[in-house]
């Protein structure tokens, strides 16, 4: 993904007092040859639902629970360049991400120490947590050459981080984009 940030500056004008600066806006985007369709499980805007879970599943600190598989699949990819595979990047951006990269629990009167963590393959045996920090490039989506569809199967599960998960409601956001560099 290639970034430009942009800074704004306002000359002074007579009579007229000049805040501090606070800070910067950043604006990242990509221009491709050519796009797919994005959806997750079937839909532009997807949901996972994971299952209901005991806290006795858990023990201790970043201890998981409840993967579940989501796919990400792409469709209608015309016009993509020829002669190879073309590997692409989804990039993950979480709500209310936590140190340890998880996403937070949003729910109103939600569970206690209890927040979800996405995951490249969910299949089990190669499951590798995805640490989000800011914009999080996430390779595993290959658009075979010739191709005009692909998919990959990420996960989403429940982790502690403190080891002491109490009972109740678990909600978590988490926008995405794919890089077709």
């Amino acid at each position: 993904m290639k970034s430009v940030t942009l800074l704004f500056a306002m000359a002074a004008l007579p009579g007229m007092a000049l805040a501090d600066s606070e800070g910067t806006v950043s604006f990242y985007g990509e221009v491709a040859a050519a796009t797919c369709q994005v959806r997750i499980n079937g839909e532009a805007n997807g949901v996972v639902l994971l299952p209901t879970v005991s806290i006795a599943e858990f023990n201790g600190a970043g201890s998981t629970a409840g993967l579940t598989p989501f796919t990400l699949a792409i469709s209608g990819c015309e016009m993509m360049p020829v002669g190879s595979d073309l590997n692409l990047t989804t990039n993950f951006i979480g709500y209310n991400v936590t140190n340890a990269g998880n996403l937070g629990n949003v729910a109103a009167n939600g569970a206690s120490d209890v927040f979800i963590q996405l995951t490249t393959d969910a299949t089990g045996t190669d499951t590798v947590p995805v640490r989000l920090n800011g914009i999080t490039p996430t390779p595993g989506l290959v658009l075979q050459d010739g191709e005009t569809s692909a998919h990959y199967r990420f996960g989403a599960q429940y982790v502690t981080e403190g080891g002491a998960p109490g009972a109740g409601a678990v909600k978590a956001v988490a926008e995405y984009t794919l890089s077709y560099l």
